[in-house]
C-alpha cells in the first residue's frame, strides 16, 4: 500500500469577516488558491460588510486556546499565520502553543488609514508575548512604527533595528502599498537573515487604481505563509506572494461586490 500523500498545511488564527473579504475567510481562500490546505482558529466574530464594521464579539481566550490545541493535536501544521488577536488574554493563551512552529505574524494593530484597531494592552501583549515567537512579520507602515516605538523616516532602517532587537525574526516584510500613493509604482521590501547577515529583496509593481482592496493585507500574509509551507525560500515566497496579491488587485479592479470598498477575488494561480 502506498504511503498517503502529504500536502502543505497552514493554520490561520484570526477574526471572522462575514462579508468574506478579510480575516479567516480571505486567509482560507488564499491558502487554497496558492496550493496549501487551510485550517482556522477564530479569535473574534465581527458584523461587517464592504461599507463598515458595526460590531465585534471577541471569542473567550480559553476557547481560542481550546480550538488551537484541538487542531494541533491532530493535524501537522507547517506554518501558522496570525491575524487579529483581540485581547491580551488571547495572546498569552496561544503563545505556549505556537512557539515550536514557523509563525508568520500579520500584526493587525493599526489600519492603513492610521486607525488603531486594538487597545494598548493588547498591543503590548502582541509585542512582548507574540513577536518574540514569530519568524516573520508583515506590518504596514503604521504598524512598523508601533513595533519600532517611534515615528520613522526610513522604513528599511527601522526594520533592520527590529530584527536586531528580536533575534528570533527570520524576516520582515515592509509593505509599500499605502506609501507615496501618488506614485505609479509600489515597492515592497523583504529583510531576511542569511548566514548571519541581514539581506534585502525588493519587488516593484504597478499601482492599480482599484476600489477593491479590502483584505489585501490578510491575503498577502496568507499567501506568504502558504508559499513558505511549500518549502520556498523566504525570498522566493515573498516574490510569489507579491505577484499573487498584485494579480488579484488587478483582476478585481472592475468587479463589484457590495456597495463600498470591495474585496479581492481570489482566483487560482496567476
Amino acid at each position: 500500500m502506498n504511503e498517503p500523500t502529504s500536502v502543505p498545511t497552514v493554520l490561520t488564527i484570526a477574526g471572522s469577516d462575514p462579508s468574506g473579504g478579510a480575516g479567516i475567510q480571505a486567509d482560507l481562500k488564499a491558502f487554497v488558491t496558492t496550493g496549501a490546505y487551510g485550517a482556522a482558529v477564530i479569535t473574534a466574530l465581527t458584523a461587517q460588510n464592504t461599507i463598515e464594521v458595526t460590531g465585534t464579539m471577541p471569542v473567550p481566550a480559553e476557547f481560542v486556546r481550546q480550538q488551537l490545541g484541538s487542531v494541533l493535536s491532530d493535524i501537522r501544521i507547517d506554518v501558522i499565520k496570525l491575524g487579529m488577536l483581540t485581547s491580551r488574554k488571547i495572546c498569552e493563551a496561544i503563545a505556549p502553543l505556537i512557539e515550536n512552529h514557523t509563525v508568520v505574524c500579520d500584526p493587525v494593530m493599526i489600519s492603513t488609514t492610521g486607525f488603531q484597531l486594538i487597545d494598548e494592552d493588547t498591543a503590548d501583549a502582541l509585542i512582548n508575548a507574540i513577536l518574540p515567537l514569530a519568524d516573520y512579520i508583515t506590518p504596514n507602515r503604521f504598524e512598523l512604527e508601533k513595533l519600532y516605538g517611534d515615528r520613522i523616516d526610513d522604513a528599511k532602517h527601522a526594520g533592520i533595528e527590529l530584527m536586531e532587537r528580536f533575534p528570533n525574526l527570520t524576516g520582515i516584510v515592509v509593505k509599500g502599498g499605502h506609501v507615496n500613493i501618488t506614485q505609479s509604482t509600489v515597492t515592497d521590501v523583504l529583510l531576511y537573515r542569511q548566514k548571519g547577515l541581514i539581506k534585502e529583496a525588493i519587488e516593484n509593481r504597478p499601482r492599480y487604481d482599484s476600489p477593491n482592496t479590502h483584505g489585501t493585507g490578510c491575503t498577502f500574509a496568507s499567501a506568504f505563509a502558504s508559499y513558505l509551507a511549500q518549502k520556498n525560500s523566504p525570498k522566493a515566497a515573498f516574490k510569489k506572494a507579491v505577484d499573487y496579491t498584485n494579480h488579484l488587485i488587478k483582476i478585481s479592479a472592475e468587479i463589484r461586490i457590495g456597495q463600498g470598498r470591495g474585496p479581492l477575488i481570489h482566483h487560482k494561480g496567476i
